[in-house]
């Protein structure tokens, strides 16, 4: 009852984290922000492409969101893509000294059904989190031999 008790809901308490008893920091929720793509600019829809605001050079920006579900053992991320959906297989947050908390996560990209370039793949997702601004960003990439593609990810909490 302890375990359960404390994997789902205690585990999540402010002061727990406030004191340094819990270092894992809570996720849960919506994010929404940008996805900075390698992927060919002419490939994508001109009503997902995002011109105004922080722009990379060479990257093509897209709106994006995520929605994570943690619990103090287990999480799991799901995005929302501009032109098809992905899920976590595995991830893990790691927790070190002097640095922010990272989110790492392999996911299953089931394609798109209207853009015949886009194909299902694999990919790795690694976002730093920034509490302060209540932040992740990072970078993802995807199999060379399944899609070869690689950007950006920056998300801000909704909820």
């Amino acid at each position: 009852m302890l375990y359960i008790g404390f994997t789902r809901f205690l585990w999540k308490w402010e002061w727990l984290h406030d004191k340094g008893l819990v270092a894992v920091p809570n996720l849960n929720g919506a994010w929404e922000g940008y996805l900075y793509t390698s992927a060919d600019a002419d490939l994508i829809p001109d009503k997902q492409i995002v011109d105004e605001g922080r722009q990379i050079e060479g990257l093509t920006k897209q709106e994006t969101g995520i929605e994570i579900k943690q619990t103090w053992d287990k999480i799991r991320v799901s995005l929302d893509g501009p032109e098809s959906p992905s899920h976590s297989r595995a991830a893990t947050i790691l927790v070190k000294q002097k640095a922010w908390p990272t989110l790492s996560y392999n996911y299953w990209n089931d394609g798109s059904t209207t853009n015949e370039e886009l194909d299902p793949h694999y990919g790795t997702a690694i976002l730093e989190y920034d509490k302060g601004q209540d932040r992740l960003e990072g970078k993802y990439y995807n199999r060379p031999d399944q899609r070869g593609t690689h950007g950006i990810l920056e998300l801000y909490r909704e909820n």
